[in-house]
Parts: structure tokens; sequence; C-alpha cells
């Protein structure tokens, strides 16, 4: 909106012949600079003055310009480097440890990969169960193993606090713990379609703290007499990551 008002302001101050050359203008807001020829990279923008024919080449630095305006009437809004940085510069993995996950005797982990544009990630967990499950009551999926493929949507891209929503699928072998005899335990496949949703903050830029909330279906072919095979689940986590 900033951008918005200060481009508006911009061009109804200007003169009747704004388009007959190239302007640059300088993110000051107080000076403008007449020029053509202009060639931009990512870390410096070339131009000639347009009141001499010397052909004498300047530059100046991305930073220091807010926008150009050509004589076709094409308006180009420069980007700092600092917004620059923030929205492609950073690092795409991640190692991330749940947390949460030893409450229930799972030691869980799990490798993100941020896709170049910063909005979309791949996540794979590996998950290990070391508890019998005899503590957490009845009617309860007692996972000894698990992993698959989780796709996380950032809406916001890489910020220091971020928005994360997306599917998963998760299949691992687990048991029942219901009212049977614990010592009879048989453990068996599982799959799990989930939707998860969480806030991930990053108090340094390597390193992160999330909360997650997943929420979906189970389908669990061995369920026992107090649990069905198809049903719904959630999950909660609170997780560590280190970026690199």
């Amino acid at each position: 909106m900033k951008n918005i008002f200060i481009l508006c302001s911009m061009l109804l101050a200007l003169p009747s012949n704004l388009f007959s050359q190239d302007y640059i203008y300088l993110r000051d807001q107080q000076q403008r600079i007449a020029a053509k020829n202009i060639k931009i990279s990512a870390t410096e923008i070339w131009y000639e003055n347009h009141d001499t024919d010397d052909g004498q080449v300047y530059s100046i630095k991305p930073d220091q310009v807010s926008l150009i305006a050509y004589e076709n009437g094409e308006v180009r809004m420069m980007q700092s480097r600092a917004k620059i940085i923030k929205t492609y510069d950073f690092k795409r993995n991640l190692i991330t440890y749940h947390l949460s996950d030893l409450i229930i005797s799972n030691f869980t982990m799990s490798y993100e990969r941020i896709l170049q544009s910063g909005k979309l990630g791949i996540q794979i967990p590996v998950s290990f169960g070391y508890g019998s499950g005899d503590n957490f009551g009845d009617n309860v999926l007692i996972s000894k193993f698990y992993s698959g493929i989780y796709v996380n949507f950032y809406p916001n891209g890489q910020g220091k606090v971020r928005y994360l929503l997306g599917p998963g699928v998760r299949l691992g072998v687990g048991h029942d713990n219901d009212n049977s005899d614990s010592q009879n335990y048989t453990d068996s496949f599982y799959g799990k379609l989930l939707v998860n949703n969480g806030v991930v903050f990053s108090p340094i830029p390597d390193l992160s703290l999330s909360l997650v909330l997943s929420l979906g279906i189970r389908y669990f072919p061995e369920a026992g007499t107090y649990n069905e095979e198809v049903r719904t689940t959630a999950a909660f986590s609170f997780n560590l990551s280190y970026r690199f």
C-alpha cells in the first residue's frame, strides 16, 4: 500500500513531458535523473545522460532507486536489497526435532527442503517408537515406526514469523492399545491422511520454533475391539529446527 501511494504521488507530480524521455527516481524522492539506454542487473543500473551525447555510461545501485519511468509509459518499481534478501536469499534446508513426540515415547526427526520461491516446502519425517503404550490408556494407536511426506505451503514466504498449511501422508507400523491382553500386542500397518496447520518463529536465522496442529483420518485394518478401522485423528507437535 505504501509503494502504491508513493507511485501515485510521483505520477501526479510529474510534468507533462514525462514520456518524452526515461527518468530514474531516487529513493530520497528529492531527485530524478533524465536518462537513456538504461540497463539493469541485480547489482547495478547503468544509464547514459539524456542531455548529452558523449556516450559516457554512469552506474547506480538498485538500492538507491525507487522507480524507473520509461518514455513509452512503462513504470518499473525497484525493490530494496533488504526486501530481495528476505524474499529470495534464505537457507533452504531444515532439520527438525519433534520435541513433543517424547511425551508419547517417540523419537521423531524430519528433513524439509524449501523451494526457491520460499512458499513451498517438502518435508519427510522419520519416527521410532520406544514405548509399549501401557501408560497411555485404552483405544490408542501406539506407533512403533512411521515415515511419509508433507507438502507445506508458506503464504507469506520465509520471514521471521511464518504460517504453514498443507497436506501430508503418513505410513507406519503400530499396535492398538485397547482392552486386550497387553502381553499379546501385534504390530501391523497403518496409514494417515493429514492437513497440517502451524506457525513458525525464527528468533535467529538458523533456528526456528514451530507449533503444528494436524487433523485428518486414520486407516488401521487391525483395529481392536474398542477401535475402528477408519476414524478421525489429530496430533499436536512442538518442534525445534536448524536451518542450513
